[in-house]
């Protein structure tokens, strides 16, 4: 019987595409059944790895409340504490990193042309407006991306279009290209961006429910993360120590709201930042005003007649 020898293989395992990066947003936990809670985390960019998977499952006592989310690897974060009947979902908390900005090819063409107007100055990480002006000599039909934001494009010859974009400024702070791209062409602007320190992003889910995320690249900082309801009352409080990338889901009753967020070192105020949300529904002062008033023109009415007789 012929003797068979063993090569050595070289075995490689190969994680996604290299350069992508797992960003994971977990459901609240379930009830806890069978001394088990469990949720289920969703990596939003899609990466096809799961390296940095936070827990989706986790062992429970059914005498405890159902656990407000947290990362695996512990971190920074102290428990958010909510009032006035909003509800906190998950959250996670992990190293912030350094946003990696793609270089954008610019694109000519003499069948389309893209203006961008922005402003000059942009503080990093912020909010913005912006307006892409389209002008085609041909039927085109397309897609028009700003930073992360896409919206479609339907155009006729010899039309011109305004597209208008409220997008979030990159992180780096310096001179960037902001540009526009579309099929044919793009449109660009150099923009001077500012340092900050701190970020603070709001994302609507849908259903009332919204993710509050938080970027913190001063290690030797802390963040205050105050929610104000109609501008007068707390409804939700956390606090951050150091560097964190956090996110926290909540769904929110009707209302006016307030994001506020604090970077603090020790009693130093180092930046503040704030967002405004308002989620629908009549409050009940609208809804008895409503009432008060029927009232009224019922007994005018009947005045009125009453006195016809």
């Amino acid at each position: 019987m012929p003797a068979f020898v063993l090569a050595d293989v070289d075995i490689t395992i190969e994680y996604g595409d290299g350069g992508c990066t797992e960003s994971w947003t977990c459901t609240a936990w379930s009830d806890c059944v069978d001394g088990t809670q469990t949720r289920t985390c969703t990596d939003s960019n899609s990466c096809g790895t799961v390296v940095n998977k936070p827990a989706e499952s986790q062992s429970c006592s059914s005498e405890e409340p159902p656990a407000q989310g947290g990362s695996p690897s512990g971190g920074s974060q102290t428990g958010g504490t909510t009032t006035g009947g909003i509800t906190s979902g998950s959250a996670t908390i992990s190293e912030p990193e350094e946003e990696n900005i793609p270089e954008t090819d610019i694109k000519e063409s003499d069948l389309i042309s893209i203006v961008l107007d922005a402003p000059d100055e942009i503080e990093s990480g912020e909010p913005f407006m912006a307006e892409v002006t389209i002008t085609s000599s041909i039927l085109l039909q397309t897609d028009v991306t700003l930073l992360n934001e896409k919206q479609p494009l339907s155009i006729k010859p010899g039309e011109t279009k305004t597209l208008n974009f409220e997008v979030y400024a990159p992180e780096k702070a310096g001179d960037y290209n902001l540009v526009a791209d579309a099929f044919y062409a793009t449109g660009n602007k150099t923009v001077f961006l500012e340092y900050k320190p701190m970020f603070l992003y709001t994302k609507d889910f849908g259903n009332d429910t919204y993710q509050i995320h938080i970027k913190n690249f001063d290690n030797s900082s802390e963040v205050d993360l105050i929610i104000l309801k109609d501008d007068a009352r707390t409804v939700y409080f956390d606090y951050l120590r150091g560097k964190v990338d956090y996110k926290t889901n909540l769904t929110l009753i009707p209302g006016e709201y307030r994001i506020l967020a604090r970077l603090l070192s020790g009693n130093t105020l180092i930046d503040e930042d704030q967002r405004f949300i308002t989620v629908g529904g009549e409050s009940s002062n609208i809804s008895g005003s409503v009432f008060l008033i029927a009232v009224v023109i019922i007994l005018i009415v009947a005045f009125y007649f009453a006195l016809r007789r």
